[in-house]
């Protein structure tokens, strides 16, 4: 059975496993195998060769290292240490991806695939109702009106700029999403794709009256040239008189 376990903190904890230590005031380890939480309140979940060294820092997994307050690491099973990169901050090593589901069907949320940059949205056909189809061209309009600016949040710092448009303004404009404060990621999305789509019937239309012109224009130039023709051989008939 493995052993070695100590709590020598004032108030620490170690509710099993083996050669985990607990040093820091109140810290604990739940288990697993050569973890450490050597700060006041620092917390191991489990796992091997964690060490959780942050105040009130929290590690899980295979050598993951929250090593500033307040830091919370999750290291995935790929044998290599798992750095907190500051102050406060969440890290989660998943080389597998990750996902959020937001229902208890686990047919919405949101997933970032393994060596992936950016989120993806659960947008399966089948997890949808009510669809009705848009009309690009009002998108376009309204897309149009609708006020966009630079701007940074009040949170950050001034020289840290976003772009886009108000929260209020998008919800007065289409309607979409939750509330007037929030815009769901996946609606500008929409709302490009269908202005793009309403772009496309402009452009369609206006070649197809640029193409009428023209064929009206060589019509009215090929009957002046018919006309000229006329003219010229009248005036060379009566020249020849």
């Amino acid at each position: 059975m493995p052993g070695g376990n100590t709590a020598s903190g004032d108030g620490a904890a170690i509710s099993g496993g083996g050669y985990n230590a607990a040093s820091g005031t109140a810290a604990s380890i739940a288990g697993g195998a050569n973890n450490s939480a050597t700060n006041y309140f620092s917390a191991v979940g489990g796992g091997f060769m964690n060490e959780s060294r942050g105040l009130t820092s929290f590690a899980a997994g295979l050598q993951a290292k929250a090593n500033e307050a307040g830091s919370f690491v999750w290291g995935d099973s790929f044998p290599a240490n798992k750095l907190s990169t500051g102050i406060d901050t969440f890290n989660v090593y998943a080389s597998g991806g990750s996902t959020f589901f937001t229902n208890t069907a686990a047919t919405t949320g949101v997933t970032i695939a393994n060596g992936a940059g950016s989120w993806s949205s659960l947008s399966d056909r089948a997890s949808k109702e009510n669809v009705e189809a848009v009309d690009g061209r009002d998108v376009l309009a309204r897309l149009a009106a609708m006020p966009i600016a630079t701007w940074n949040y009040k949170s950050q710092a001034d020289a840290v700029r976003h772009m886009g448009p108000m929260a209020q303004d998008f919800h007065a404009a289409f309607g979409l999403g939750i509330s007037n404060k929030l815009i769901d990621t996946i609606d500008p999305d929409g709302v490009a794709l269908a202005a793009i789509q309403g772009l496309n019937t402009l452009l369609l239309e206006r070649e197809t009256e640029i193409a009428e012109l023209r064929s009206e224009k060589d019509a009215e130039i090929s009957a002046l040239r018919a006309e000229l023709d006329a003219i010229k051989a009248l005036l060379e008939a009566l020249l020849e008189r």
